[in-house]
């Protein structure tokens, strides 16, 4: 009997054996510098994220959550105002914006999973003071329509690029929209942090005084608390190890754009759409999201034959159940609910073998082709 292939989603194990002398070395470096938090690894990584993405300022901080609620409370979001927010992104989003006290307002997605802004149009009222747009699965919209948007109603706008760091339209990089921007490095992203992590990025200097404030319980530079604060600060090490994985991106991206290449020419004449690449549009591939009616009965065949999958995400914002405890209004088509509805997530991190990537590739045609039967 022949063994059955397990293909993970992703693979924190693998990277290690690939990288770990360098992680390790970076870690003792802190250790033996005895700054474990605001070591001399934080602001090089933050001048580094500053650098790659063309911002001037970089503030990295505990979570990606943490980086979208910095961000708008740094550009004045608060209690008594509305936030326009697409209606298809992971919880966190949404999180940030309660967290501000201001009430989101859930706006449908387009046809290419932005949101549609002939709605947010609509939506806009009298205490409506920002837009929130994020970028999914690793790709980004094109900016100057939500530019343009937010001057024209005078919105803030805030860019959730958790999941597109590197991402380009047109030569703008994700990380560069709006008042301010935020990537996460939680486990599951492209530049994965030993834990979580994230980074406000702007070019207002009043916005990253605000983050630096926020992020470390209220402190000004002369020592004095001024607001209320957290304490979301990233240590020293976490930042060590982030600085090793950053000079992976390259390598790393060209390897998951082989694996999408070859997945997006096996499954090219199946029902099914698959995510957009080349032209204007730069995808980094942090998700390989295909979408097909019969979602599920896919996912399932390729469970039954070891090929760890992935749903992102299986919900519209506005369905979740806490959502009810809080104000909140939806300007809904309905695309975002059957966007979730259809939707699997393929491994796609960049240590998939030849064999694992033919796998993935057999067993979803194969599933793909029963469906359309």
């Amino acid at each position: 009997m022949s063994r059955l292939l397990h293909v993970p989603f992703t693979a924190h194990d693998r990277e290690f054996d690939d990288i770990g002398p360098e992680l390790m070395a970076a870690v003792e470096k802190v250790f033996r510098s005895g700054q474990v938090m605001n070591g001399e690894s934080v602001p090089r990584l933050e001048r580094s994220l500053a650098d790659l993405s063309g911002r001037a300022h970089a503030r990295v901080v505990n979570s990606g959550t943490d980086a979208v609620h910095f961000a708008l409370v740094a550009a004045g979001v608060g209690p008594g105002d509305e936030v326009l927010v697409g209606d298809i992104s992971f919880v966190a989003t949404l999180h940030a914006i309660v967290r501000t006290g201001a009430t989101p307002v859930f706006v449908d997605i387009d046809d290419d999973g932005a949101v549609d802004l002939d709605l947010a149009a609509e939506a806009v009222g009298p205490r409506t003071k920002a837009l929130v747009v994020v970028q999914l699965y690793g790709r980004m919209a094109a900016p100057g329509p939500a530019e343009e948007f937010a001057r024209q109603h005078g919105l803030v706008l805030v860019e959730d690029a958790a999941q597109s760091l590197g991402a380009e339209v047109s030569g703008r990089r994700s990380g560069t929209v709006g008042a301010a921007s935020s990537h996460s490095f939680d486990a599951m992203k492209v530049i994965p942090a030993p834990g979580t992590g994230g980074v406000v990025l702007t070019d207002d200097p009043a916005v990253a005084e605000s983050v630096e404030q926020l992020r470390r319980w209220g402190f000004s530079r002369e020592g004095t608390v001024v607001r209320l604060g957290h304490n979301s600060q990233m240590s020293s090490l976490t930042a060590a190890v982030l600085e090793v994985k950053l000079a992976q991106e390259e390598r790393w991206l060209k390897q998951r754009r082989a694996t999408a290449a070859i997945y997006s020419a096996a499954f090219a004449d199946s029902p099914c759409l698959l995510p957009e690449h080349g032209g204007f549009r730069e995808n980094i591939f942090h998700k390989y999201v295909l979408r097909t009616p019969r979602r599920d009965a896919v996912a399932a065949a390729l469970r039954e034959a070891g090929v760890e999958t992935l749903v992102h995400y299986p919900y519209a914002l506005h369905e979740l159940p806490f959502v009810a405890q809080h104000p909140h209004r939806v300007v809904g088509r309905g695309r975002a609910k059957r966007l979730a509805a259809e939707v699997v997530s393929l491994p796609i991190h960049p240590y998939l073998t030849d064999e694992e990537i033919d796998h993935v590739v057999t067993t979803a045609r194969a599933a793909l082709a029963a469906d359309g039967r």
